[in-house]
């Protein structure tokens, strides 16, 4: 019976602002929104910059012991001890190979036993994926805990973070001619903690490549990941949350999308993961707190979670880089557009947005069609984007044998202010509001290059945005506001 659920999976598998409306907005519902086939440009460049997903700290860290606490430590000590746990794991892991397994805390236990899961018991330990059947981690604690990274083949385009206490077991037949791990089984356990922003429930974080959809099958689920989703297991139950771009889940032929912000729990039969106990629910909005203490400066692409559910522009509304109807006009964004909801003003008058593009920015509240749970996180000030450990997170190099130019603003209409030489080492300081450019410090000298011509392992996507930067003097693109469309962060060929 196993056998036949797998194989009818893997089938599956195969296949000012605008004028308030005179009614205050209602709960919506959102139809398929699929994603544009490709990135646009916003600026014209010779060619894109492939930039690298991972970034390597150079301090060295202490491995983290496999003792537990003796008593329950004080908040510093906690947030202390976790930025070292994350940071050494960062350090390990961040730049693993694809098709591997990657250990960045305590040992996992994994099957078969033998000379690969010997490998990966220790921290830092890589593996094929191909060589283990299943793996099994801890609970975290500041003294260590479960922090494996699983990179998926090239062709199913996806990778994911094993946070906590987290069973996974490959469910992939070895006759098929299916990628080993296309289809596993999730379970998870709750263990309380003694440091609240130590993540309490296991959870697998899947990641999809920037605007392209992976498909994998998840406890028996047909999952089309256009973005980021968490899966953990709580009674019979799993939960898969969204929480950036869009999800579908198909399971016996019955289709759901889950917007960003929403989730979908699907019931089991005690004990056994691999085949849903009947026809899948209707989507509810995410529980905020299973996700709000996630490591997310460990995802290959750090994101900030989301607040419960998801709002669309009924008309044409501005996006503004500030909580202020005076303050920078950042977009003009179509009707149609879904968002998710980052955070709310004080005033609660204005909402924190983000485009499926990736761009953030703030709206008037009224002006959108809301289908919104409690919002926890208040706030005037932008915060700035996550960014990752390690220097490396904001270094470059000209990567252009003739030299790369710098200039006085973000586009090749502003003069030129020197040429930098090949391989010269440059700090990354801010992007570009409306271009593929990024403000870079050259030795005290402060200008603008294009990313085309630097070499780096930052996530240009969390560098904090310069609205300061002067607008070019002609038009450039229009971007698209979907997942996966408009500026071209951070690569412009599609990636992390």
């Amino acid at each position: 019976m196993r056998i036949y659920t797998v194989a009818v999976l893997l089938i599956v598998l195969a296949g000012a602002a605008c004028a308030p409306s005179e009614e205050a907005p209602q709960s919506i519902e959102i139809a398929d929104q699929p994603p544009p086939a490709n990135v646009l440009y916003v600026t014209p460049t010779p060619m894109p910059t492939l930039v690298p997903t991972a970034v390597r700290i150079a301090a060295a860290i202490p491995t983290a012991s496999s003792a537990a606490p003796t008593a329950s430590p004080g908040a510093e000590v906690c947030d202390a001890e976790l930025e070292r746990l994350y940071a050494h794991a960062s350090d390990l892991c961040l730049t693993g190979p694809t098709g591997y397994f990657c250990n960045g805390g305590r040992a996992p236990k994994a099957e078969p036993q033998g000379a690969a899961a010997n490998a990966l018991s220790a921290p830092g330990g890589l593996v094929e994926a191909a060589k283990i059947d299943s793996l099994q981690t801890a609970p975290i604690t500041i003294r260590g805990g479960g922090l494996v990274w699983l990179r998926l083949e090239e062709n199913i385009l996806m990778d994911a973070l094993l946070i906590g206490d987290i069973r996974i077991s490959n469910i992939v037949p070895a006759e098929s001619d299916f990628a080993k791990w296309q289809s596993f089984t999730v379970e998870s356990r709750t263990v309380a903690s003694a440091c609240a922003r130590i993540p309490e429930t296991g959870a697998l974080v899947a990641q999809g490549l920037y605007g392209q959809s992976s498909r994998v099958a998840i406890n028996g689920v047909s999952v089309e990941i256009n973005g980021t989703m968490v899966v953990m297991t709580q009674a019979n139950m799993t939960k898969f949350i969204a929480i950036e771009g869009q999800l579908r889940l198909i399971s016996y032929g019955q289709p759901v999308t889950l917007n960003v912000g929403q989730q979908l729990n699907v019931s089991y039969p005690a004990g056994d993961w691999t085949t849903p106990a009947g026809l899948p629910g209707e989507p509810i909005l995410l529980e905020y707190e299973l996700v709000s203490d996630l490591p997310i400066v460990l995802f290959d692409r750090p994101i900030v979670i989301p607040q419960p559910g998801f709002v669309q522009t009924q008309g044409r509304v501005n996006m503004r880089a500030a909580p202020d109807i005076d303050s920078r006009l950042l977009f003009q964004v179509p009707a149609g557009e879904t968002m998710s909801v980052l955070g709310i003003s004080a005033n609660r008058e204005w909402l924190h947005i983000r485009l499926g593009n990736g761009e953030t920015g703030w709206m008037s509240a009224e002006l959108l069609a809301q289908n919104l749970g409690g919002i926890q996180q208040v706030y005037d000030l932008t915060p700035l984007p996550p960014q990752r450990y390690g220097a490396l997170a904001s270094h470059a190099s000209v990567n252009v044998s003739q030299g790369g130019n710098l200039r006085a603003a973000p586009d090749i209409a502003f003069r030129v202010k020197r040429t930098i030489p090949f391989g010269e080492k440059l700090e990354l300081l801010a992007r570009s509001p409306y271009s593929p450019w990024v403000k870079v410090d050259a030795g005290g000298d402060i200008g603008w290059m294009a990313l085309f011509t630097l070499q780096t392992e930052a996530v240009i996507s969390s560098l904090p945005i310069d609205y300061q930067a002067p607008l070019p003097p002609r038009p450039t693109s229009t971007p698209s506001f979907s997942y996966g469309g408009g500026h071209a962060y951070p690569n412009p060929s599609g990636g992390f």
